[in-house]
């Protein structure tokens, strides 16, 4: 009797084991897969963060031209039409309101766009300023019941933050 009563202890210990063993590699994969899931949760944050932060230079930059367009006065002198050889730096004149001039800018080049008093070289930020045509409605704007001569601006900017890349260009529409 004794002899049944040893064998079949043994074969209960290698159970428990294999029992252990199981366990542990599910918590394993459990913590593992948490770890992994916690690293991409950061990632997403920080990328999250760092859009925010071109956001606000963008708006920060949209809000520079269009205090530009308010302040200057013989702003509307330096305008041009052409893209390739726009001297006045940033300044255009679109002569229909459809055009679209942020796409045909090259924004590396500082002789089409305006940079920003904020720029640094770990956050380039530009803008540019179309002047667009009058909506042509048949008549005159009028606003208070007297006539006025408006002139329509459309002020693009761009931010870049360079850390991971994340771009942003905002755009407003302005009239003085």
């Amino acid at each position: 009797m004794k002899m049944n009563n040893i064998e079949s202890r043994f074969k209960q210990a290698g159970a428990t084991l294999a029992i252990s063993l199981i366990i542990l590699l599910i918590m394993t994969l459990l913590g593992v897969t948490a770890m992994k899931t916690n690293i991409l949760e950061e990632k997403m944050v920080n990328n999250d963060r760092q859009y925010k932060v071109a956001f606000h230079a963008a708006e920060l930059t949209l809000r520079e031209g269009e205090n530009q367009i308010n302040t200057s006065a013989a702003f509307s002198n330096a305008l041009t039409t052409d893209t390739t050889n726009a001297s006045s730096r940033g300044l255009y004149l679109s002569s229909t309101p459809s055009m679209i001039w942020w796409n045909d800018v090259d924004w590396d080049n500082a002789y089409q766009v305006k940079a920003s008093s904020h720029s640094s070289s770990e956050k380039p930020l530009s803008y540019i300023i179309e002047q667009l045509p009058v909506p042509n409605s048949g008549r005159d704007s009028r606003e208070a019941g007297r006539a006025l001569s408006r002139k329509y601006f459309r002020v693009t900017s761009r931010a870049i933050v360079t850390g991971v890349a994340a771009k942003v260009m905002v755009q407003s529409t302005y009239k003085k």
